[in-house]
């Protein structure tokens, strides 16, 4: 007697094969896609965290520099061969700020009769290239921000820009600039 094969039940070894074979594959590609999901998901918080930080540096860099009666920029080389841009800044209300641009971060200290009353410091996440300069114009200071790629030939990408005149309030309130 035999055994027809349509009354059979079950799977044969080749078919079970099979199936855990595709199955394996296609876990393989949803663990790879989530995997990648938490990558994308990290550099988009960083990215928003690095938009955050620039919003609250230039935020505070305007206001100091529109209140400032004189600005100065400075350059010092420090132990790690890298160069160091400041930003001298005196404030009509007795207190000076500096600004130091260091490798991914700008500090900025507030000074009382050289005495030191906030300092805060504003960190990036991704690598990026950090500038101050005299604008084209003597009452303008420029803030250059870059992103850094890991390719050395390639031009640096610029990231953001901001572009202040210095004592701008004060010659609002004076009233030198009509509104």
């Amino acid at each position: 007697m035999s055994v027809a094969r349509s009354n059979r039940r079950g799977f044969t070894l080749r078919e079970l094969t099979i199936a855990i074979a595709i199955g394996g594959s296609v876990m393989g590609v949803a663990v790879g896609l989530v995997h990648h999901a938490f990558d994308w998901s990290k550099t988009a918080r960083h990215r928003r965290m690095d938009d955050q930080t620039f919003f609250n540096l230039s935020r505070q860099l305007r206001s100091d520099v529109h209140l400032a009666r004189t600005a100065t920029i400075t350059s010092r080389e420090t132990s790690n061969e890298a160069i160091d841009h400041a930003l001298d800044l005196v404030i009509g209300n007795g207190n000076d700020v500096v600004y130091t641009v260091a490798e991914n971060s700008v500090i900025r200290i507030e000074t009382r009769n050289d005495v030191p009353i906030r300092r805060e410091s504003y960190q990036f996440k991704h690598p990026r290239s950090i500038s101050l300069d005299q604008a084209e114009s003597a009452n303008q200071i420029q803030l250059n921000i870059k992103s850094v790629t890991p390719f050395q030939e390639s031009e640096v990408p610029l990231w953001r820009s901001l572009r202040i005149s210095i004592g701008l309030r004060l010659r609002h309130q004076n009233g030198d600039i009509e509104s």
